[in-house]
């Protein structure tokens, strides 16, 4: 952001000549960078920027959302009134889906889980799913982030101790970083799953043909209202129980770890069991020292910053699966490595993992070559596996960073199936997005072949 911009003038939000308008508070905290993913290290940019990064995504999220609501509403623009009519259509929509849920409960609990183990390649016996359609309750949850331990810290003496302990702030702050633009990526993986009902329109047709059409009302007028809802921060940071339509949890007591959801309806108790897996991999990012752990933990995992990950984690995501190489796209039998990949990434070291990130957000060419490389890598490693299968011969694996030093130790037991299917220039969120915006009908013979061949 430009340090001669003043706060009080029009902020760059790019609305490209629409009528429709964000929250004035919501353009304020992304002008001026007060939110929890505000001026985020890894964010493309330096000072003295005329625009910053967070306007940037704001104004691309805000138009896709703007666009799914119109598809979904038949609405040609949303301006005030028109947003005061979404409402008692968003109350009757709901309404009609619970009816409609509540007697067929198991069968939707059943696909909720099928799809998300088809959709993220979870082998059998990996992990355990217990996924319910009914309305969580926030006991438990972290609304505000926990009072920082009191210790006192005096640089008056440049003594060993006092280099330390800043040593030991400035890690922490590092992991905080880290941990914040994590939680992004959990969100903005997830909050596609919250449009994967289309993946089953079939059989979502078979139990009521409205289905369908009253999710994309209800999941695009949600969408829209994290944007133009004033203090949404505040009344989820209060506590307002009212608000909950899911919940997650991972359980590490059980033999495999099972992934717990409840869902108010079927499309968002898909998204939480999404990410519950995204929640149970990204694990592996958090500081080995329990003590960090726990303060980055109460530091970010609270629900105001959850709303600034729903609202910009979409296009951060986006931004991570356009620097994967197209390959690993489109081809479905490579969905263990994207988990493979997205493992490695997220158990780098803060400053790595700050660095890469920037790379990828900025779209630079060496953040594609980086992934490139960890992909390369990820395959040698998987060929390597297979060779000490049949010989016996053990083969320490590890994958390097170019530009980073260290190594990212590999997972165990990592297996793809072979294809010799042609790559399409074909993937799920693109095709997704498609149907959002524009209904199956839109839809190319080859896209449609690619989705039921999933």
């Amino acid at each position: 952001m430009s340090t001669n911009r003043k706060l009080n003038e029009a902020p760059p939000i790019d609305y490209n000549d629409r009528p429709e308008r964000m929250s004035s508070d919501i353009e304020q905290k992304l002008r001026s960078r007060e939110h929890p993913l505000g001026a985020h290290q890894s964010f493309p940019g330096e000072e003295g920027d005329e625009d910053n990064f967070e306007e940037i995504i704001a104004s691309k999220r805000f138009k896709d959302v703007i666009e799914k609501v119109k598809a979904a509403t038949g609405l040609e623009e949303i301006n005030p009134q028109a947003a005061m009519s979404l409402q008692p259509m968003l109350m009757s929509a709901v309404q009609r889906v619970m009816s409609i849920e509540s007697q067929n409960k198991q069968k939707l609990e059943d696909l909720a889980v099928s799809l998300v183990i088809d959709q993220m390649s979870i082998p059998e016996g990996d992990l355990q799913f217990d996924a319910k359609l009914e309305k969580p309750n926030l006991d438990g949850m972290q609304k505000k982030p926990k009072e920082k331990k009191k210790k006192e810290l005096e640089f008056k003496q440049p003594d060993t101790e006092d280099k330390e302990a800043a040593e030991r702030l400035a890690k922490l702050d590092l992991e905080k970083q880290k941990r914040r633009l994590i939680n992004s990526l959990i969100q903005g993986s997830s909050k596609k799953a919250h449009y994967m009902y289309h993946m089953v329109n079939e059989t979502l047709n078979e139990i009521d043909p409205d289905l369908v059409n009253l999710y994309s009302l209800i999941m695009s007028v949600n969408d829209l209202m994290y944007w133009i809802m004033p203090d949404m921060e505040a009344m989820v940071g209060d506590g307002a129980d009212s608000m909950a339509a899911g919940r997650e949890e991972v359980d590490l007591e059980t033999d495999p770890p099972t992934i717990r959801a409840k869902g108010i309806m079927f499309p968002i108790l898909v998204h939480e069991l999404w990410k519950g897996v995204m929640e149970y991999v990204s694990m592996h990012g958090l500081p080995s020292d329990p003590e960090f752990a726990e303060e980055v933990i109460g530091s970010e995992d609270t629900l105001p910053a959850e709303v600034w990950d729903l609202r910009l984690g979409p296009v951060i995501w986006e931004k991570f699966i356009e620097s994967y190489p197209p390959d690993l796209l489109n081809n479905e039998d490579y969905g263990r490595i994207k988990n493979y990949l997205y493992y490695n990434i997220v158990s780098l070291e803060p400053e790595p993992f700050i660095g890469l990130a920037k790379e990828i957000l900025s779209g630079s060419q060496r953040g594609k070559e980086m992934i490139e490389k960890i992909v390369d890598d990820i395959k040698k490693q998987l060929k390597d596996e297979d060779y000490e299968d049949a010989t016996g011969e053990v083969i320490e694996p590890q994958i390097d960073i170019p530009g980073f030093e260290g190594t990212m130790d590999a997972l165990d037991d990592i297996t793809i199936r072979p294809t010799d299917k042609p790559t399409q220039d074909l993937d799920m969120d693109t095709i997704l997005d498609k149907i959002n915006k524009s209904g199956m009908g839109s839809l190319t013979k080859a896209e449609k072949d690619f989705l039921y061949n999933l």
